[in-house]
């Protein structure tokens, strides 16, 4: 089984992901997205590999501010977010993350098509998806996808929740 949390911006999302991955006990691979803070503005969306989530450098940088919109560098998720999930089917014993799954990727295909891998793969996955993005059908639909609605009423109980349906290895 797959989980992926849905839910408002800002409902805690990222936040049952990475909690949750670390109560589960499982070394993780996959993606994670952040912003960096310059100037109290947001800088560019990094795409950083969930072993190392701190590698916010600029072969890491996978959209930046243009015109005021957020917009994605030409085949960043399709290079380094596939090679990053290509790495994570490489470890039955870990975790793989996809935290988050945003507009930014919708015509990046080679992407997609390593999500759909794993999905259809027997290592578990926990990601985020944002609300109302048409592109991730797929991963909503996926027969192996449980797909959860955080709220601030069960935020705070959903990391226990998903070690309970993912499985803990010590």
């Amino acid at each position: 089984m797959h989980i992926f949390l849905t839910g408002e911006r800002g409902a805690g999302k990222s936040l049952a992901v990475r909690r949750a991955a670390v109560l589960l006990h499982r070394p993780c691979f996959g993606f994670v997205t952040c912003f960096r803070e310059e100037n109290h503005r947001a800088s560019g969306l990094y795409l950083l590999p969930a072993a190392e989530p701190d590698l916010t450098d600029e072969a890491h940088l996978a959209a930046e501010w243009r015109d005021g919109r957020l917009t994605p560098l030409p085949g960043r998720f399709d290079t380094l977010g596939a090679a990053l999930l290509r790495e994570a089917r490489m470890h039955p014993d870990g975790l793989i993350l996809m935290d988050e799954c945003g507009h930014l990727e919708k015509n990046a295909e080679v992407f997609q098509r390593e999500i759909l891998r794993c999905l259809d793969g027997d290592i578990p996955v926990l990601g985020a998806l944002r609300k109302g993005q048409n592109w991730h059908g797929f991963i909503r639909k996926h027969p192996k996808v449980k797909i959860i609605t955080v709220t601030p009423e069960n935020r705070d109980a959903l990391p226990a929740a998903i070690v309970e349906a993912l499985g803990r290895t010590t």
